[in-house]
């Protein structure tokens, strides 16, 4: 049931209005709506004294507020549908603006009815301004779909593109990838003349080394080509400390594999003959002292000396060194195998 109206809360409405509060918050203060304290809200120059007593029954009362709260709802609903106009074109958000700012009126025009024929009317305007949105969103919703679609087609176009590109690096990366174990592969051939599958199984265990997760792949070759670097620079009297890792891996072939320390020294020995000169005399001692060797690190470490020398040599003498490793690669078949 309404509230009913008395002159105790007419006097009251007066007195917030008159400290300077609005309606709306006179509204919250006497537990009212805003249309009801319109109503009895002070006229301007109108001495409180002479408040006039509300006219309207309870029925009457009853009614009014009811079609006003379904006058609010309508409103509320068209802002909500404006709200959610985007607009597609510069005409369609002129018009969406104009449907917001009348929304406004007919709810500043809704606070201030004192009859069920003004909230009528009210409610008229209100339907004229719904058959407009209507009509907004009719000609907005083509053309909004048609834009989704748009940007679909291009996220779509984008997500391929980008695919696409992600396969192309993918191989790139690949292709890469292959030549530099390939170029690693053979440079391990000279310097440490293992079968290629030993040389693989080298190379990769320094995939487990490397802490580059993002590419350990690529930073482990990389890491093998660093160690060999050094080794082709090394001359007798260096230490082989810096390239500690690469010798490690070596040695530890040798344990297992006591057949590959056979097929090296006969790869370095047909090297020798191919390269050296009678004059070379302290390097043929050199590979006396490399079969004699007493521990498999001592070995590796003069192996990798020796071909280091071998190879300066080679390139004194224009000896193709790439084609010497091409017939090395028949030996293990025709000497061990």
């Amino acid at each position: 049931m309404p509230k009913i109206i008395n002159q105790d809360t007419i006097d009251t409405i007066a007195d917030y209005a008159g400290k300077g509060y609005s309606k709306a918050e006179t509204a919250r203060k006497v537990n009212l709506d805003r249309g009801t304290v319109g109503r009895y809200w002070p006229k301007e120059g109108e001495p409180e004294v002479e408040k006039t007593k509300p006219t309207l029954s309870i029925g009457e009362d009853f009614d009014l507020v009811t079609k006003k709260k379904k006058a609010e709802l309508e409103l509320e609903s068209i802002e909500i549908k404006l709200e959610d106009i985007e607009g597609e074109t510069e005409d369609l958000i002129a018009r969406r603006e104009v449907a917001l700012a009348q929304v406004k009126v007919l709810g500043e025009m809704l606070d201030e009815t004192e009859s069920v024929a003004d909230v009528d009317k009210v409610r008229e305007l209100a339907a004229k301004v719904k058959d407009e949105v209507a009509a907004v969103l009719a000609e907005d919703e083509p053309l909004r779909k048609r834009r989704q679609e748009r940007q679909e087609k291009e996220r779509r176009e984008r997500e391929e593109k980008e695919r696409k590109k992600r396969e192309e690096d993918m191989a790139r990366r690949y292709k890469l990838e292959q030549t530099l174990r390939a170029l690693r592969l053979s440079d391990f051939a000279w310097f440490f003349p293992c079968t290629k599958e030993q040389a693989e199984k080298i190379v990769n265990r320094f995939i487990f080394k490397v802490d580059d997760v993002d590419d350990p792949i690529m930073s482990s070759l990389r890491m093998v080509g660093e160690q060999l670097r050094i080794a082709a620079e090394l001359k007798w009297e260096d230490e082989t400390r810096n390239i500690k890792p690469l010798i490690t891996e070596c040695v530890n072939l040798l344990n297992g594999n006591s057949e590959e320390k056979q097929r090296i020294t006969i790869i370095m020995h047909a090297r020798k003959e191919r390269i050296l000169i009678p004059s070379d005399e302290d390097m043929r001692k050199k590979f006396v002292g490399l079969l004699s060797a007493k521990t498999n690190e001592e070995f590796v470490e003069m192996v990798f000396k020796f071909n280091t020398a071998l190879s300066r040599l080679a390139k004194e003498r224009f000896i193709d060194t790439q084609e010497l490793l091409s017939k090395e690669a028949l030996l293990p078949e025709l000497v061990i195998g």
